[in-house]
């Protein structure tokens, strides 16, 4: 584990640049934090995209990644979900060593012991294509903006009626831009009424259809 005083933080975050690294499709970043956020575990491909050690990963804060085009409201809703020991995706532009930039949809695993205690949180991250990128940053682009204006309380105001709006959760809106915008989900027969698809499946299916979309064994 890195020295406390020599610890990432996210003040040694570099200036981005607009240049995308593009993963592909069969890899998974892995990284394990403890219930403060503080990262214990990552595997290799993890540090190959992201451009750091495992010696300068872990003992850091996530937030070293943190590109600024995220939005802190949605870090808010996953930090609510995995405390209240529910899994939850997201889509996240995440901000490499170098300054690139690589896009994922994180799968956030939260570990309890016999106590119900958060033991830890593992995210699982897989490269997403243009179009779901696409889909999602207008919103995005428009939280952040609020953000910056009127902080974050206002931007969560403003994602709650958009999502009221819509008629859906957090989670409904996530799984809705995914299977209308990955091509694969036409190919597993979706794409036609995918908002009454989701709705109506079972959380096992739910969970069948991701690992089919994203390739996992």
């Amino acid at each position: 584990m890195t020295n406390s005083d020599s610890r990432l933080t996210k003040k040694d975050r570099p200036t981005p640049i607009d240049q995308e690294i593009l993963i592909p499709d069969e890899e998974v970043l892995i990284s394990v934090t403890d219930p403060k956020g503080i990262i214990t575990e990552v595997n290799d491909v993890f540090c190959e995209v992201a451009g750091y050690s495992t010696e300068e990963l872990v003992g850091a804060s996530h937030n070293v990644i943190r590109h600024p085009d995220m939005p802190k409201v949605m870090f808010k809703i996953v930090w609510e979900h995995i405390k209240d020991r529910e899994n939850v995706m997201a889509l996240v532009k995440n901000l490499a060593k170098d300054g690139r930039y690589y896009w994922i949809l994180t799968d956030f695993v939260t570990k309890v012991n016999a106590s119900r205690q958060v033991v830890n949180y593992t995210a699982y991250r897989r490269p997403i294509c243009k179009d779901v990128q696409n889909a999602i940053i207008p919103l995005y682009k428009a939280l952040n903006a609020i953000e910056d204006v009127a902080g974050m309380e206002t931007s969560e105001k403003f994602l709650n009626e958009y999502l009221e709006n819509k008629g859906m959760t957090y989670d409904e809106m996530i799984e809705d831009i995914i299977v209308k915008h990955c091509k694969k989900a036409a190919v597993l027969g979706f794409g036609n009424n995918t908002e009454d698809d989701m709705k109506t499946m079972s959380p096992e299916k739910k969970q069948s259809l991701f690992n089919k979309l994203f390739g996992i064994k």
